[in-house]
Formats: C-alpha cells, structure tokens, sequence
C-alpha cells in the first residue's frame, strides 16, 4: 500500500515481505526520515510486534553521523558492548562496527547477546558501505525457528537448556582478551558485573579469566508472550571453529575443549552432538531471508522476534549497528 505521509516524500509500505518494507524516494534526506519515523512511531512499533523487523530504504543516511542523528533520534537510550563474544569495534557515540569477523566466513544467525541475561531490545542497523559481493546480513523470524524445529531436538534443547563457557586471556592467547570484552582493566569491575548478570567468573594464575552459565534455549516474548528460539550454542559449539583452528586450539588447551575460547554443551554438562547443531544451524537457515545490502539502507529489529547473520564478502563493508536496551 502507499502513504503520502508527507508532502515532501512518497512512501511505499510493503507489509507482505519479510522484513516490512518501506521506501522513500531516492536520496530523501535524513531529516525527512526523522520526521516521519516520529510521526509514525506507534505504526513502526507495531509492525515489529507483528514482523519482527522492518527495513527503510531510499534515505541518505551515508556516513556515521547520519546514521548516529537517525538512531539518536527515535531512540533516547543505548547500551554499550560489554560482554560481546564477538569483536565489535565502536566508531562514534553509540554507533559500532556490526562485525570485525573474518570477511571470508558466515556468522550464523543469532540474537545478539542471547546467552546473557541483559540483551537489547533492539538493534538498528545501518548499510554506509556495502560489500564488494556478499556480506548479507540474512534475518529469521525467531517464532518461525521454534515452529519448525524437530520438536524432539527442542524439548532437548528447552529441557536441559545450554551451559556456556568463555576463556578469556590477559593478552597472549587467541580469541579476546578480558580487558576487551568488559571494556575495563578493573577486576573488580569485571567481578560487579558478572554478579549481576548471573556469571560464574574464576580467575586464573596466567591472568586469564573463565566464564560459566546456564541459560534456557528459548524464551517468551515479553510483550506478545510468542516462544522464541534465543539461544547461541551454534556459535559457542566446538564444531563452529574451523578444523585447522579447532585443531591449534586444542593445542593450546591441553585437548580441553572446555578450555576453548568458547565451549557450549547441554546445561547438565552432557555434550551437545555436532549433528544436533548441524540440525539447528540448517533449520534457522531454512526460515532465512537473504537479501544485498543498498547504501543507505536503515533496518531495525525486535532482538527477540528476529535473528541476525552475516554472509561472508569481498571488498570494503561498513554495516554499522547501535542497540537499544
């Protein structure tokens, strides 16, 4: 359907898709997006209950700063990336990199920070540079996921839950350092934190630190009540490193895999078979929709209604992201 919502701008709301779609004429300027998203606010919150992500396209948000005054802009409070197992570097404010993944390999789909107890509510993501080829971001209806699992792998899932396990180094190791991922050199800090967010911390006598918890695998949506596959045992799992990477890791951790950078088994400590991961990875891949990135291109998600990826890709990308809490 179509909306003239304001004189300067046409806009075209394509509510069939996945994600919604709305666009604007081409170059439409940043302030006539501000604009129109506050006129609309009630509309666009609505439509992510019902889609779990909606995507604006045709605006020019070109650089940092635009896409920092945009997001600034419909949402009043951001969090930081404290307790990322990702790298995520932050460029401005509270805009970060999206990912400083190898660009030669996928990052399955996810809800960001689904193994913690805090996670935000909502992510906006912005396109300033598309990749050369590749560097999708692929987007899955969480309550779709959870439809069309193996209804036997999710009771196993939703009844032993997933243990998760971080090792992170002082400073020689691979993977992240502690310090990089509390954004702080205070233990002390890092302690107050992992308190209040359910994790058991150990340090240990090379100056690392090790992290443990349990979380369930799904999750209510507290506004729709809906059941949501959130979880990331995939991306903690050994089998996501690659062979000859597992293979020097292992090295390096005595042929513990609890002693991985990242491990995940059951929560009553039993393993998770590389099959059953196998089964989930290619069951959300399965509800995926893929589409290329378009400069500009504005996207936001309800974090527990719609998982999150990235194909891999050649070339310069600078897909930006902020996260409401």
């Amino acid at each position: 359907m179509e909306h003239t919502m304001l004189q300067e701008a046409l806009v075209q709301v394509d509510e069939q898709q996945f994600p919604l779609t709305i666009t604007f004429e081409k170059n439409t300027p940043v302030d006539t997006l501000i604009e129109w998203y506050r006129n609309n606010t009630a509309y666009i919150d609505a439509q992510l209950l019902k889609k779990g992500a909606v995507l604006i396209q045709g605006v020019a948000i070109n650089t940092v700063p635009d896409f920092e005054r945009m997001t600034a802009s419909v949402s009043t409070k951001f969090r930081n990336y404290v307790d990322g197992s990702y790298p995520r570097r932050n460029l401005k404010g509270h805009v970060y990199i999206s990912t400083e993944y190898d660009p030669a390999f996928d990052i399955t789909l996810h809800n960001e920070l689904s193994y913690s107890v805090k996670w935000p509510s909502r992510l906006y993501f912005g396109s300033i540079i598309p990749a050369a080829t590749g560097g999708e971001t692929p987007l899955a209806d969480s309550r779709e996921v959870v439809r069309v699992m193996n209804p036997s792998l999710l009771d196993e899932f939703e009844n032993k839950k997933v243990r998760y396990v971080r090792n992170l180094h002082a400073g020689d190791g691979l993977g992240p350092t502690w310090m990089d991922t509390f954004e702080t050199e205070d233990r002390k800090v890092v302690e107050r934190h992992c308190d209040e967010i359910e994790i058991e911390y150990y340090w240990k006598d090379n100056g690392g630190l090790k992290l443990v918890h349990t979380r369930p695998a799904t999750r209510k949506h507290p506004v729709t009540g809906e059941r949501v596959w959130f979880n990331q045992a995939d991306q903690f799992h050994p089998s996501h490193f690659r062979k000859e990477v597992y293979e020097t890791l292992m090295l390096l951790a005595d042929f513990n895999e609890e002693e991985l950078p990242l491990y995940a088994c059951f929560g009553d400590g039993t393993k998770i078979p590389e099959a059953a991961i196998k089964e989930v990875v290619d069951t959300i891949n399965g509800v995926a929709v893929i589409r290329p990135w378009v400069k500009g291109d504005f996207v936001v998600l309800d974090n527990m209604l719609a998982a999150h990826g990235r194909k891999s890709y050649t070339g310069d990308r600078q897909t930006v992201v902020s996260m409401a809490p």
